[in-house]
Parts: structure tokens; sequence; C-alpha cells
């Protein structure tokens, strides 16, 4: 009826201010790499319609560039290395008009994988 004791030990120390100080940390990184990605991503063709507010991961628009998520991210991951994921794994609301892509790696790799993505964009284009 009431949480394991070691549990509640965690608990209390994810309010400790050192483990503030750290989650604050992460947040702000985490921040700057969505905001990243938002800045660059409408610039290859991806709609952002909610900028996401607590989440890992931004939700694209994508009917722009194809009416099947599922081949566009299979045709990515195959072409450009970059694994983003069709938006039918969330939801019925348009699915195959999104894809989702997580911000959990470094700046730098996630301006690559943009990279890579636009190459893969320009070459389907042409």
């Amino acid at each position: 009826i009431c949480a394991p004791t070691p549990s509640q030990y965690a608990a209390l120390a994810a309010f400790d201010p050192d483990t503030i100080a750290i989650l604050e940390e992460r947040r702000a990184e985490l921040q700057l790499r969505r905001d990243a990605l938002l800045a660059a991503l409408p610039q290859i063709g991806f709609a952002v319609r909610a900028v996401p507010d607590g989440a890992f991961y931004i939700y694209c628009d994508v009917s722009g560039l194809t009416d099947d998520s599922f081949a566009f991210a299979a045709r990515i991951l195959e072409d450009a290395h970059v694994a983003i994921t069709p938006g039918r794994d969330f939801g019925f609301a348009a699915p195959h008009h999104h894809i989702r892509i997580a911000y959990t790696q470094p700046i730098p790799r996630l301006n690559e994988a943009v990279a890579r993505i636009a190459r893969v964009i320009d070459a389907l284009s042409d």
C-alpha cells in the first residue's frame, strides 16, 4: 500500500539542489537542440505545427514531400542513414503526412542528420 523504501529515497534525492542543477542543465541542453532543429527543419520542407514543450522529439508535417511517411522514413534510413519515425506509430491524425524526429544527439550530429536528409530530398526532387 505504499511505495518501497528505496523508491521513496530516490524520490527525495530528485529534489536535492545538486540533482535539480543537473536536471536544469540537461533541460537547457535539450532546449538548445530543439531550437536548432526548429530552425533547420522548415528549410528542408518539414513543417512544425506545434513546438514541443517537455518532450525530446519534434512531430513534423512532411505532406509537402510525401503522402507516405512510412516509405519516406524508410528511404531516409536507407539513403541518408538517419532514423526518423513515421507518424503511423503515433496516432490516427494524418499519420501518413507526419514523422517524428528525436533530438537526443548533440547539435553537431543533428546538423549532420539534417544535411543528410536534405541531400536525399534534393535527390528525390531531381
